[in-house]
C-alpha cells in the first residue's frame, strides 16, 4: 500500500514540474542604475548602518551609533572619512574575535595620506588585511572614492571581519591542512 501511494505521488509530482511554459512570465529585471560620480556622505552613511545591523544579527555586537561626520549631506565622502568608520567597526568587532591572521607588510611610501591621524588608522586596516595594500583607499589619487570601489572596500572588509570571527574548518580550509606533499 505505502509502495503505491508513493508511486502515485511520484507520478503527480513528475506531472506538475513537466508543464510548458506557457504558464510562467518571464520576469525582466533592470539593471541597476550607477551614478559615475564618487559616493555620497548619504550613501556611505546608508551602508555603514546596514554593516552595524548585521554586526548586531550575525556577531551580536552593538555598535555605537555614526558620528555626525557622515551624516545627510550630499557631498562626497573622503577615504579619510571611510578608512575612519572602517576602524570604528573594527573596534567594534575585536571582542568576538575567534582568530588572527598574521599582519599583512604595509610600505609606507605608497601610501597617499598626507595626515600622520589619517595614516594611523590606515595603516591599522591595512596591517589586520580588512583594506587591499594597493587598493583604492590606500594610494588612490583621488580623495573620493568611486561607487564600485567603495563597494569593493566595504567587500574586502567584510570578507576579512568573517575570516577573523569565525573559526575555519580544517577540513575546507586548505592552509590549515598542514603539509600535505
Amino acid at each position: 500500500m505505502k509502495l503505491l501511494v508513493g508511486t502515485i505521488l511520484a507520478g503527480a509530482s513528475c506531472l506538475c514540474f513537466a508543464q510548458g511554459e506557457e504558464g510562467f512570465k518571464k520576469v525582466r529585471h533592470s539593471a541597476p542604475v550607477v551614478s559615475g560620480g564618487p559616493v555620497t556622505k548619504a550613501e556611505a552613511a546608508a551602508t555603514f548602518r546596514r554593516v552595524a545591523g548585521l554586526f548586531k544579527t550575525v556577531l551580536h555586537v552593538n555598535v555605537l551609533p555614526q558620528n555626525a561626520r557622515l551624516a545627510g549631506a550630499n557631498r562626497p565622502v573622503t577615504r579619510a572619512e571611510v578608512i575612519a568608520e572602517f576602524v570604528r567597526l573594527y573596534r567594534a568587532a575585536e571582542p568576538v574575535f575567534t582568530y588572527t591572521p598574521k599582519p599583512v607588510h604595509v610600505e609606507t611610501s605608497r601610501l597617499t595620506f598626507d595626515k600622520p591621524s589619517e595614516k594611523t588608522g590606515l595603516i591599522l586596516m591595512i596591517e589586520r588585511g580588512c583594506v587591499g595594500t594597493y587598493g583604492p583607499l590606500a594610494t588612490g589619487a583621488k580623495s573620493t572614492i568611486s561607487v564600485h570601489d567603495f563597494g569593493d572596500a566595504v567587500g574586502y572588509f567584510l570578507a576579512r571581519i568573517g575570516d577573523c570571527t569565525h573559526v575555519p574548518s580544517t577540513k575546507w580550509t586548505p592552509y590549515l591542512h598542514g603539509n600535505q606533499s
